[in-house]
C-alpha cells in the first residue's frame, strides 16, 4: 500500500494544481489579487515531504529495525493522511 501511495504522489499533485487553477477563483486570484487563499506554501509543501518520508519509511524499513511491530502500518496511514491533506490543501488555494 505504501508503494503505492509514493508512486501516487506527484501525479495526485499535479492533478490538485491543475484542477484548483480552472476554478474562477484561481482565475480571479491570478489576474486581480482578488480571493487569493491564506494557506502558506511550506504547509503544502511540509505535507508533500511528510508523505513522501512516511512512504520512503515504510517501504524501506524492514522489519527487524521497526521499534513496535505496527509502526509499519501507522507510517502508512500517516503517509495516506498527509497525502490527502495535501492535495485538500492544493485545491482550496490557487
Amino acid at each position: 500500500m505504501a508503494k503505492v501511495g509514493l508512486a501516487l504522489l506527484v501525479p495526485m499533485a499535479v492533478v490538485s494544481i491543475v484542477l484548483a487553477l480552472m476554478t474562477e477563483r484561481a482565475a480571479d486570484c491570478v489576474m486581480y489579487g482578488n480571493q487569493c487563499s491564506s494557506v502558506p506554501g511550506p504547509v503544502i509543501f511540509a505535507s508533500f515531504l511528510a508523505s513522501a518520508g512516511f512512504g520512503v519509511f515504510a517501504v524501506g524499513c524492514p522489519r527487524e529495525r521497526l521499534p513496535f511491530p505496527s509502526a509499519r502500518s501507522w507510517a502508512v496511514k500517516l503517509q495516506g493522511s498527509a497525502q490527502v491533506m495535501m492535495a485538500m490543501l492544493l485545491l482550496t488555494s490557487p
